[in-house]
């Protein structure tokens, strides 16, 4: 689930006066209607973002459109929909995966007797996941494995469930894989995964700021998720995927994004995406 942020010219008037309570309460309410904490997101573009989705809504205020939404259960749903945008693909940044199918599951299979647990966090529709499903069912170190996929995004992770995927979500996809791992093109050229890796994917709902994390993992990736939260909110979840990993198991972040603070919670640089829990 990756929040984005609006790109909106419109004044919001922000973090003053009237407008600076209006808009805790609307988060506040937002909170409490479908437990999404936006008081843990920057304000300012969580700010512009929200007025601008009023406004196309017809509201002038947060208040209104807070009010409406209490009312209303399909704008809530509309709602939660527009404030995450899903796009992903499947071995999105390949030369990323390469290292993680040569080098890192190799390793963390290895030191696991073959045993492999892994977890997506945000998974969005499941292209990560699905990802790691096959490099899993590939590698000849891994004789068994889990994994949890977990969004705040009922809507996404239906679609993660049925396991389609576009022609562009596929498009890092090669054709051996393809052929092996997904069903024939559709009319618009995108492919069913097979229901092999989608029965090794545990999909459930967890919001990564107050939900109990899958224990003992091998392997967390959370790639381009919290980049747009508070650093103190950014610290609670780094905290916390250190602490639901096996000793030796590693984070896999995106491109963009590092760990404040790293070795002040435990973290030791183990690539140029990847953060270890320390064996011991």
């Amino acid at each position: 689930m990756n929040p984005v942020m609006a790109t909106s010219g419109l004044q919001t008037g922000a973090s003053t006066g009237a407008a600076q309570d209006e808009y805790e309460r609307f988060c506040a309410g937002i909170e409490r209607l479908c437990g999404v904490a936006l008081a843990h997101y920057r304000q300012g573009q969580m700010e512009r973002r929200l007025r601008t989705f009023a406004a196309r809504s017809g509201f002038h205020d947060l208040d209104s459109y807070l009010e409406a939404l209490k009312k209303d259960p399909s704008a809530l749903e509309s709602f939660q929909d527009r404030m995450t945008i899903n796009v992903s693909e499947l071995f999105r940044n390949p030369e990323r995966f390469k290292e993680l199918e040569r080098d890192v599951i190799p390793r963390l299979a290895s030191a696991s007797s073959g045993r492999f647990k892994a977890w997506s966090a945000g998974c969005s529709y499941g292209a990560e996941a699905y990802t790691v499903a096959i490099l899993l069912s590939e590698a000849r170190e891994v004789s068994s494995f889990q994994i949890d996929a977990t969004d705040i995004d009922k809507g996404v992770l239906q679609r993660a469930v049925e396991g389609r995927f576009s022609q562009q979500d596929l498009r890092n996809v090669s054709p051996d894989r393809l052929r092996r791992w997904f069903g024939d093109q559709d009319d618009d050229g995108g492919r069913a995964a097979d229901r092999s890796l989608a029965s090794s994917i545990r999909f459930g709902e967890l919001n990564l700021l107050s939900d109990r994390y899958p224990q003992g993992c091998d392997l967390i990736l959370c790639r381009n998720v919290v980049i747009y939260f508070k650093d103190d909110a950014k610290d609670l979840i780094y905290r916390r995927f250190f602490e639901a990993l096996r000793p030796g198991g590693l984070l896999f972040v995106g491109s963009t994004e590092r760990v404040a603070n790293a070795a002040e919670m435990g973290w030791e640089k183990a690539g140029t995406f990847f953060y270890g829990k320390p064996e011991s």
